[in-house]
């Protein structure tokens, strides 16, 4: 009976948080909507911490056990008839609708408890997650004739393209992006030709907004707190707190949440591409200036944008930060490509590059902090080079 009442509370946490983001996970609310008590939850899991840990574990197995009930999708004939891009990309399209929203979420929990009590073993069910998933990738048939390399890419952007491909809300359109994305990377590692898209203009540094001094203290620290603990339980009071201003002040200038977001979603963008492109930072150690601060840890701006990037999936309400988001992860990805040297690129190869590199961070962070800006700067000029040199 126990064992039967874990596993429902575990299931209905999971929904909850699935659908409602992290913020929406309380004990209280986890016992109200599985119909038992918060003391039954404690039995079971403890702390609110341990139930997340448990929901990791969970999804990640959901996860797993999906993707592998499709690496016999195609047999003999099939695989030969689609090849590997087409065939990639239908994969990748089922796993975007299946596995989609429980990708973004494991990634929230990992982020949410890094460096807690938690933190080691979040880290070690990432590890088995990623070695899994990797795994998957590389013994996968429609991918026996490409080489080691060209398997590690296609890994790394099977992984990385499921929470890019959800900031689509139409499944159309959704599967339309993934089938061209999947068809590009196919082309670069092939050394094929390709016909880039029109170019956006020459790599500068964005123009930062002039703000008052109020309203720039608000989008400091809406950044700040998304990046700590997501944006679902952010609020004007709580914002209005961590700025050190007023509530009214806080509403005179963004009368809504969602007002706040996009705006700082925009200044986190101007910042991330601008220490891309500052040409004080030599090429080949752009991918960990983008990733690291100078503690090694992952940078403050990087943990909002995928705080964003959640949100923006769940909340229809936040349409416009969805756009904002897709514009940073494509034309601003090829002006980072750009700004190092590789300029017949375009928005395709820029969320290509996004989709790899995604999973090359949260990889890295997984490593001891001293070895992640090698591994960040020597695969990624490795990857680069194979992919647009």
């Amino acid at each position: 009976m126990a064992s039967n009442q874990a596993e429902h509370i575990l299931s209905t946490a999971a929904r909850l948080a699935l659908d409602h983001g992290l913020g929406a996970l309380t004990m209280r609310a986890v016992a109200s909507a599985a119909g038992v008590s918060s003391s039954a939850i404690v039995y079971h899991f403890r702390t609110r911490e341990g139930l997340l840990v448990a929901i990791l574990e969970y999804l990640a197995e959901s996860i797993a056990a999906g993707r592998d009930r499709l690496a016999g999708a195609f047999d003999d004939e099939q695989r030969a008839v689609a090849g590997p891009a087409a065939g990639v990309a239908a994969i990748l399209c089922r796993m975007v609708d299946e596995q989609g929203l429980a990708s973004i979420t494991v990634s929230e929990i990992a982020r949410l408890l890094r460096g807690t009590d938690m933190d080691r073993p979040v880290q070690a069910a990432m590890a088995a997650a990623n070695q899994r998933a990797a795994h998957f990738w590389q013994a996968l048939p429609l991918l026996a004739q490409e080489d080691a390399q060209a398997r590690e890419i296609w890994a790394a952007f099977g992984q990385g393209v499921l929470a890019l491909a959800m900031l689509d809300r139409s499944a159309v359109a959704r599967n339309a992006r993934v089938i061209r994305l999947t068809a590009r990377l196919a082309d670069r590692l092939a050394a094929r030709e390709v016909v880039v898209l029109p170019a956006s203009e020459a790599p500068q540094p964005l123009a930062a907004l002039v703000r008052p001094a109020g309203k720039q203290q608000i989008v400091d620290a809406t950044i700040r707190l998304s990046g700590e603990g997501g944006i679902e339980a952010l609020t004007h009071r709580k914002i209005a707190a961590a700025a050190g201003l007023s509530v009214a002040s806080t509403t005179y200038f963004y009368p809504t949440k969602e007002d706040i977001i996009v705006d700082a979603a925009y200044d986190v963008q101007a910042r991330a591409m601008n220490a891309v492109i500052n040409q004080s930072v030599a090429p080949p150690s752009f991918m960990s200036r983008i990733t690291l601060d100078d503690r090694q840890e992952e940078r403050a701006e990087m943990a909002t944008l995928s705080a964003f990037m959640a949100a923006a999936v769940r909340n229809p309400e936040l349409l416009p930060l969805a756009e904002v988001l897709r514009r940073t992860r494509g034309i601003d990805g090829a002006r980072w490509l750009a700004a190092r040297g590789y300029h017949a690129t375009d928005r395709l190869d820029g969320i290509v590059w996004a989709a790899v590199t995604s999973f090359l961070a949260q990889h890295a962070l997984l490593l001891p902090a001293a070895e992640r800006v090698a591994f960040l700067d020597d695969f990624s000029d490795a990857w680069l080079r194979r992919l647009f040199g």
